[in-house]
């Protein structure tokens, strides 16, 4: 089903761009909030689009008349030709070439609505009308004007019909249809049709890039004044290919370790056949970044797990906050780690389950094992207190009603009461009187001047009477 087109609503505040097709659609949509929720767009054109000049306008309802609340979320970086861009907020496992842009996005799961609006300034400090794109409505239940939303957690809408290369094919804001998918079981990085899991996947419902090459992006290098200019291209071998995912990292080597060359990057290739770095980069840091570019030639091999160390990379990894991400030859980030804390001796932040954690067994080249350092809990104090808090909860029991019974000192003290042992009162009795004596010979001196001050005031006293 499709949306009555929002603009008339809007009291022609957007221009709909009828004259040729859209250049920036919205080919996927996930709104379940417990698994997180994302927009993906598609560069129909073979040019690239600077996102700066695009927004998504979000309303919580398809129906704008009744829409309480309206967001503008803007967009950033460049798409190459036939590229996809998804702003997401939650992790993301990334199947292909792919610009990412996380951030919070809160849109409702009762209904709403989403526009693709492009901001053309007509001249030099002249008035900016937003061109309608592309926009999609949807709803909890079925509703005639938007799109069903589908239960399952896991499922979202993809656009269909796709073209050859599985891109949303639209000739007009709004056109197409909208069909229910999920992640294959047995391959993340393949769809299957529906909420369940059907035995055979559709044709056209690949995650894979779209088999033709992009046209090769000029850059001007920004310390070269001369005629030289550097050139991205994404390898051909790599097209239709799933991105090389980051795996492991070691950033504080253990033992006679030396930072500076046994810091290593691991990455893995989830395809069946050599990926082609040439071109693609790591980059380390948070606010400081460094970047190191693979020279023509590298290359992973089949399902293998590959390690490259400081030493070849020159990249350092903080030992106190850092992250690494794997970019792409258009400095798109293809995969990046979650940001860790204090590295320890010989610990490697490593990917498991599509999340990060530290583990003491570090798997260079190899599947990581995730074997997590000791609890420094002490279980035999924490027994002892379990145990004393179970003896003051029985006591309390003996409590009259509506009196609050006194914590033991010694409970409260955090000490161990099979410890103690009974003193006799006679000892008692010794050691303050020992105590006592000791203190009136110290303060020998000061006693006799008190008693001589008590005689002299007693003597006055009798004189007076007299």
């Amino acid at each position: 089903m499709l949306l009555i087109a929002p603009v008339t609503a809007r009291s022609g505040s957007v221009a709909a761009d009828t004259a040729s097709a859209p250049s920036l659609t919205i080919s996927q949509l996930k709104i379940t909030s417990s698994n997180g929720q994302f927009i993906t767009l598609y560069n129909s054109t073979n040019t690239t689009l600077d996102m700066s000049r695009y927004q998504l306008e979000y309303f919580n309802n398809y129906d704008l008349g009744k829409a309480t609340s309206r967001r503008l979320i803007a967009l950033s970086g460049s798409l190459p030709p036939h590229g996809y861009y998804m702003v997401n907020d939650s992790s993301l496992l990334l199947c292909y070439q792919l610009t990412v842009n996380s951030i919070s996005l809160g849109l409702s799961s009762t209904a709403g609505l989403v526009e693709v609006l492009a901001f053309n300034q007509t001249s030099p400090g002249g008035s900016v009308t937003p061109v309608l794109q592309d926009y999609v409505g949807w709803s909890k239940t079925i509703t005639a004007g938007a799109q069903t939303l589908p239960s399952n957690t896991n499922a979202f809408l993809q656009r269909q019909p796709l073209d050859v290369h599985n891109n949303p094919a639209i000739n007009a804001p709004g056109a197409g249809s909208w069909q229910t998918v999920q992640p294959d079981a047995t391959n993340a990085c393949n769809l299957v049709a529906g909420s369940g899991t059907p035995s055979t996947v559709p044709t056209g419902l690949s995650l894979l890039l779209p088999a033709t090459e992009p046209p090769a992006i000029m850059l001007a290098l920004s310390d070269d004044t001369s005629t030289t200019v550097a050139t991205a291209v994404l390898p051909a071998a790599d097209i239709g290919l799933m991105a090389p995912q980051l795996t492991e990292l070691l950033p504080n080597p253990d033992g006679t370790g030396n930072d500076a060359s046994d810091e290593y990057i691991e990455l893995y290739n989830p395809n069946g056949s050599v990926f082609d770095l040439t071109g693609f980069g790591l980059q380390s840091g948070i606010t400081s970044l460094h970047r190191y570019t693979f020279p023509t030639g590298t290359s992973l091999p089949p399902h293998g797990f590959v390690v490259y160390s400081s030493a070849t990379t020159g990249l350092s990894l903080s030992n106190t906050s850092g992250q690494v991400a794997l970019l792409d030859p258009f400095g798109n980030r293809l995969s990046v780690s979650e940001v860790y804390a204090s590295a320890k001796d010989g610990q490697t932040w490593s990917l498991a389950n599509g999340k990060w954690y530290w583990t003491t067994t570090p798997t260079p080249g190899a599947a990581n094992v995730i074997k997590q350092p000791p609890s420094t809990k002490k279980t035999s104090a924490t027994s002892a207190k379990a145990a004393a808090g179970k003896t003051a909860a029985g006591k309390t029991k003996t409590a009259k009603a509506g009196t609050a019974a006194k914590p033991s000192a010694f409970t409260a003290a955090n000490t161990d009461s099979a410890s103690l042992v009974p003193i006799h009162s006679g000892v008692l009795a010794l050691v303050v009187g020992l105590a006592l004596l000791y203190g009136a010979y110290e303060y020998r001196t000061d006693l006799a001047n008190r008693v001589f001050q008590l005689r002299r005031y007693l003597d006055t006293r009798r004189a007076g009477r007299q």
